[in-house]
């Protein structure tokens, strides 16, 4: 485009000399040339900026699908970038998220996790302060579109890993989340590790996990689950079912990993969940029932024994009408259930009593399973309440309590029990820009032991944390 319009100029130098010998007709055609040749350039600006429009278009697209992907539709949403395409794939839209949390926190009580709180130790007014980066996180979302279906997985890492001996310096990472799934209408199909289908709602703790032991129900798990929802106007009916790989004893209790109880069942674990999701004066609410059924086969002394474990409970998250605020909820799930310790997150860590005879008892096996005449079963009940507060698009506060209770009568015997945990807090985060925050948090904890045993463990703790989200 650009040479003919040079050849086009050069061209018009030529004539002008030859028609100024001309008469005054020359001239007029002279004039006609130059109004032809303006034109044909206003023409070809006209579409040099069409073109750069269309290019444009197709680098926010990203990278071209090969030919033998036809079957593929465009990408619904732009990426971070683009996956190579191994194993004989096509490439797939890829969004990298995570953020960058470093928390200073000191605590008044010595407890299990000075990092962050599993339950408090009896009193003995031992202070701790630890500085870490342990809680920051990254993730890869992955996108494959079909004209009637998508196809999408997430890998998800921290560094809380159990077994670096909380050093710091040499901290590997721990996988969060790792699934791959389908979804065609309004059917999805997710397989692999991931948040449990049961108790879904979460209180807002900056202490990590949240509420684990003080109230707050079900961690992760690996699992394949199945969904489908009902659009009902501006309301959701949703619908799940899953089954679960449930985990009940570390190494050091029970053996090697391939003696985990939860194994030696034979079968899964099911988690079952129905939620309904609305909005009321135009924001979010959300009404659910949940519940699970899984078995656990301990080899004692006198043979082989099962152990149920399950759970029945209820989560609601409401707006709550403060005309000082810019909106606020409240939210928060009670449950109950049976044989609910280790990756349930309940019973104070406390699922089953095993029963030695001769009056000695311990809930974690560490007398021994082998020798254990009896396997009995722990209930427990709980839960918690937050009140969400929104004042401003960038200041947001939380205020909660929770409980985490277990049977006393099924921890007769069992001396050193953990009878209940509370929890009381409040933190804040202020996002300073979209990408950088600091937040502060405040965080009671009192757990009961028997006066026989040891005085009760009470905590407080305070935690700063600066993050750069991303």
């Amino acid at each position: 485009m650009r040479k003919g319009l040079i050849v086009g100029l050069f061209l018009a130098l030529l004539i002008v000399p030859l028609s100024i010998s001309r008469a005054s007709s020359g001239e007029e055609d002279l004039r006609a040339l130059v109004q032809e040749l303006l034109k044909e350039v206003k023409e070809l600006k006209k579409e040099n900026a069409e073109l750069r429009s269309e290019l444009e278009k197709i680098k926010a697209q990203g990278a071209p699908a090969p030919a033998e992907a036809l079957v593929t539709a465009p990408s619904q949403k732009k990426h971070s970038f683009f996956s190579k395409g191994g194993y004989g794939s096509s490439p797939s839209g890829i969004d990298f998220y995570g953020f960058f949390k470093i928390d200073a926190v000191w605590q008044d009580n010595s407890a299990i996790g000075d990092v962050y709180v599993l339950w408090v130790l009896p009193e003995d007014g031992d202070n701790k302060f630890t500085l870490n980066y342990r809680h920051s996180r990254f993730g890869f979302d992955f996108w494959k579109y079909y004209s009637d279906f998508k196809v999408f997985g997430k890998i998800e890492m921290d560094f809380y890993h159990a077994y670096s001996d909380w050093n710091d310096v040499h901290s590997p990472l721990r996988a969060r989340r790792v699934y791959a799934g389908v979804e065609k209408g309004t059917w999805q199909l997710v397989a692999g590790l991931d948040w449990q289908t049961i108790s879904q709602l979460y209180p807002h703790l900056s202490n990590f996990p949240a509420g684990t032991f003080m109230g707050n129900f079900a961690f992760r798990m690996t699992q394949v689950r199945l969904s489908k929802w009902f659009n009902l106007g501006d309301s959701k009916l949703r619908v799940q079912v899953a089954a679960e790989q449930p985990y009940s004893f570390d190494d050091t209790a029970a053996g090697i990993f391939d003696d985990d109880p939860a194994n030696d069942a034979g079968f899964p674990g099911v988690e079952a969940r129905v939620a309904y999701e609305t909005k009321i004066n135009g924001k979010p609410a959300l009404f659910a029932i949940w519940g699970h059924y899984s078995q656990e086969e301990y080899d004692i002394s006198t043979g082989e024994e099962d152990a149920d474990s399950y759970s029945l409970g209820l989560e609601v998250k409401v707006p709550v009408p403060l005309p000082f605020a810019h909106k606020a909820f409240l939210l928060g799930e009670i449950w109950t259930g049976r044989n609910v310790d280790r990756y349930y997150t309940a019973g104070v860590n406390q699922g089953v009593r095993f029963n030695y005879g001769g009056g000695v008892y311990d809930t974690n096996g560490k007398n021994g399973v082998a020798k254990a005449i009896a396997v009995d079963e722990i209930d427990a009940t709980g839960g918690w309440i937050e009140l969400e507060i929104f004042w401003t698009p960038k200041l947001v506060t939380h205020f909660g309590w929770g409980v985490d209770n277990p049977d006393d009568d099924d921890l007769d015997g069992v001396t050193s029990a953990r009878l209940q945990q509370q929890m009381y807090y409040a933190n804040f985060l202020y996002r300073i820009t979209k990408e950088f925050a600091v937040g502060g948090e405040y965080m009671y904890v009192d757990c009961d032991y028997r006066e026989s045993y040891a005085e009760d463990g009470e905590l407080n703790r305070f935690m700063a944390s600066f993050y750069y989200f991303f």
